[in-house]
């Protein structure tokens, strides 16, 4: 089974939209209320200290666990960091799958972010961040929909008997 690492800025906004889409926690086929996506662990609460902190977020129906990562300005580092570990823990690096969620954030989420986890303007940002989200919701749709696809044809690929030559 695969460890799932959705990465951005700081955890809180992209990556935990992505993990709880990837978790069925958030629908797929319409818009979730502003509602919906304050009520998801994390959403706009991780804080600068937790950054590069991986949490668990929760194992899909094909048994992989998925996580949320805040990787700060260091996307490179980050990876490299990550890689490393798995070589020297002995945990196969074609079983971690890093996903960029910060890719397909907007301005307007940037914006409440900086407000709310970045000058603690909270009341102010939390909701400007949210609406951001619910404006390129569908993107973040897409995004998981190809990961989904990705591991799924690689587990057939695994599960599916090798033909004799």
């Amino acid at each position: 089974m695969k460890k799932i690492i959705y990465h951005c800025y700081g955890s809180s906004h992209s990556s935990v939209t992505a993990a709880a889409i990837h978790l069925g926690m958030l629908p797929r086929n319409r818009l979730p209320t502003s509602g919906e996506l304050l009520s998801i662990p994390h959403f706009d609460r991780t804080t600068s200290r937790e950054v590069g902190t991986p949490f668990f977020m929760g194992t899909d129906h094909w048994g992989n666990e998925v996580y949320i990562l805040g990787r700060g300005r260091a996307k490179k580092f980050m990876k490299n960091a990550v890689k490393s570990l798995c070589r020297i823990h002995g945990f196969p690096e074609e079983d971690l799958l890093l996903v960029d969620a910060l890719s397909i954030l907007n301005t307007t989420t940037v914006v409440g972010g900086t407000l709310s986890r970045g000058l603690g303007l909270v009341s102010l940002g939390r909701p400007i961040a949210a609406l951001g989200i619910r404006l390129s919701y569908f993107n973040f749709v897409r995004l998981v929909e190809k990961i989904e696809r990705s591991v799924r044809k690689e587990k057939e690929e695994i599960d599916s008997p090798k033909e004799n030559k």
